[in-house]
């Protein structure tokens, strides 16, 4: 092979990568042919080994391209298209329960059936036997892609490795996400917030939005939230946010222990927020108790701000703003991202559509 000109505006990982797609496409690699190694390709296109080696890990996700021992990398027969993905459950999904993630699984399996994919639920356990069901799953091609149903930063590691694409529902700044709340999202939460004359806010999140830190760069949410807040000129202290970070277990497994407790220490202080917005609507009943404990009223004591998703139907005892997303376009956006990494295209990160819901008990 000759050095090949790669373009100083681009990835040289995509360039890589594209050029031995178009090269297998075209004919010009034939089924068998070998590449040459990481190294001799790094000096090829001028680059660093790790470029390489990450380009054909690309091809190999896609089919295009096997590794095997003593051989290493040769051209396959084809790509392999998506017929089968597994759904990853962590072990702490399944002690808690979710209604969420039942229903998320279930629509995640109408769409992979629509598509006429093939998939399996991989549920978790303490051991993480699961992981590794999924990493033989993959290594052998029973499977061709992955969803995982929460990804956190320890965890990414290990699906990146996998010799197959996955995508998640996630914060943390990777091209294969689906998050919740994008920038405009949470820039409309808190305009609307501010436009109901509220100036001082709270929060109650299950999950850790880091918020009592000066930045945190695996989640992307923490500087659209800071931003929105210096922009609507809206007081959010420190002592009014009240996370897992906060709370000492970044894994909340009682959500409604957690709200309880969480509203309590927020109500004690000498000064407290107007308005109170909670993450997310496992968290109402906790709420509740929490109110008729200390004789709060809504929204005249304080106003709320509830996210919750649109299908995951709740009777709540109290007025508030609904703050909606949609399982099914949650995962309508998951197996999208996934087919298209298995077709060869990259992955774009989505967000969720929020609407806003007056709930009148």
């Amino acid at each position: 092979m000759k050095q090949i000109t790669i373009d100083p505006l681009k990835s040289i990982r995509s360039q890589i990568a594209d050029h031995f797609r178009a090269e297998i496409r075209a004919g010009r690699l034939k089924p068998g042919d070998r590449l040459p190694s990481a190294r001799e390709l790094a000096r090829l296109f001028g680059t660093a080994e790790a470029n390489a080696h990450h380009a054909l890990t690309v091809l190999v996700k896609e089919g295009m391209l096997a590794r095997r021992p003593k051989a290493g990398t040769v051209v396959t027969d084809g790509v392999k298209k998506l017929t089968c993905a597994a759904i990853y459950l962590n072990w702490f999904y399944i002690q808690r329960g979710e209604n969420f993630t039942r229903l998320l699984i279930e629509m995640l399996e109408e769409r992979f059936a629509e598509s006429g994919i093939r998939c399996i639920v991989i549920y978790d356990t303490p051991s993480q036997n699961g992981l590794d069901r999924l990493k033989r799953l993959a290594e052998s091609r029973q499977i061709q892609g992955v969803v995982v149903r929460s990804l956190q930063p320890e965890q990414h590691l290990f699906f990146s490795r996998l010799p197959v694409p996955f995508s998640a529902v996630t914060s943390m700044r990777i091209q294969n996400r689906v998050s919740f709340l994008s920038a405009e999202t949470i820039q409309r939460i808190m305009e609307r917030i501010r436009n109901d004359g509220v100036e001082r806010l709270g929060i109650i999140s299950s999950a850790s939005l880091e918020l009592q830190k000066n930045d945190s760069p695996e989640n992307v949410m923490h500087s659209f939230f800071r931003k929105s807040f210096r922009e609507q000129k809206l007081d959010v202290r420190k002592e009014w946010i009240f996370d897992s970070c906060v709370y000492g277990n970044p894994k909340i497994l009682d959500s409604s222990i957690f709200a309880y407790t969480g509203f309590e220490q927020i109500w004690s202080l000498s000064e407290r927020p107007e308005a109170l917005l909670v993450f997310s609507d496992d968290m109402v009943s906790g709420l509740a108790m929490s109110f008729y404990h200390l004789g709060v009223r809504v929204p005249e004591d304080i106003r709320l701000y509830i996210h919750k998703t649109r299908e995951n139907e709740l009777v709540l005892p109290f007025p508030c703003t609904l703050l909606e997303n949609r399982i099914s376009e949650l995962a309508d956006q998951l197996v999208r991202q996934l087919i298209d990494q298995s077709e060869g295209r990259a992955p774009v990160p989505a967000s969720l559509a929020c609407d806003f819901r007056e709930w009148i008990p």
